[in-house]
């Protein structure tokens, strides 16, 4: 992130038009502390910035609060914070992209991650899931507890998740509780018949090769992108494997 440009160049670097009103506070607070964690930012500082022209959104007070619940701002004062770590890795998260191909489910067809491309394949990911707005779906066959840091903690905290799994690995319960403490709408199922890993974002659906504890780590992997159709369809699909979980 540029934090040279002028706030309207900067806002314009990122995808503003699938931003919700509290990232959008979340991009200006971290453009006013220039992305250093331990700078204190006024509210009113955020409001000043705001440019209504470029973002036909209103600033509106609530979104301070919203970015507080979802742990990216701390308040040190009347009407002063500091943008917490959380918060700057949302935003790379919300800004990554890869092979020159925005992460993004609007982008619909066949993503290639060629064998070591564990990083790529796990930013593709974090930001799509940075960027939902209601809900994340996974079904993943083989679980261990590097999911959790790898992809699961870029999503929004306030978001139903839900996951299905076939088999587990390592310290993955013991992680589970842990994660639930600060998202605590994560639901976790198993289906032992599972074999298929897909995933879907809101209401876009992805179909994955690799489990994503492992991807691209020692082959290729894919990520199918569906189009609305067929992530009805895969929207359905996972429905039914929740219901049959336990």
């Amino acid at each position: 992130m540029d934090f040279s440009k002028n706030i309207r160049a900067f806002l314009s670097s990122l995808p503003i038009k699938d931003l919700s009103g509290h990232q959008i506070f979340l991009a200006i607070a971290t453009y006013c502390a220039s992305g250093d964690t331990s700078d204190q930012v006024n509210i009113a500082d955020v409001r000043d910035r705001w440019p209504m022209s470029l973002l036909r959104k209103k600033y509106n007070t609530n979104f301070y609060t919203r970015a507080q619940t979802e742990g990216w701002v701390d308040p040190v004062g009347q009407g002063i914070f500091i943008i917490k770590d959380e918060g700057l890795q949302h935003l790379e998260d919300l800004v990554g992209s890869i092979n020159k191909n925005i992460a993004s489910l609007n982008n619909t067809g066949l993503f290639i991650f060629d064998k070591k491309d564990t990083h790529s394949f796990d930013k593709f990911l974090r930001t799509i899931f940075a960027n939902a707005k209601s809900r994340v779906l996974i079904a993943d066959s083989w679980v261990d507890e590097t999911i959790f840091d790898n992809v699961l903690d870029s999503i929004p905290k306030t978001l139903d998740i839900n996951l299905i799994y076939g088999q587990k690995k390592g310290i993955f319960d013991s992680r589970i509780v842990r994660f639930k403490k600060q998202y605590s709408k994560f639901v976790v199922k198993r289906y032992k018949d599972l074999h298929d890993r897909f995933l879907i974002v809101d209401n876009m659906g992805c179909v994955i090769g690799p489990s994503l504890k492992n991807a691209a780590e020692k082959s290729p992997a894919l990520i199918v992108v569906l189009d609305k159709k067929d992530s009805l369809l895969l929207i359905k699909f996972f429905q039914v494997l929740w219901k049959k979980a336990k």
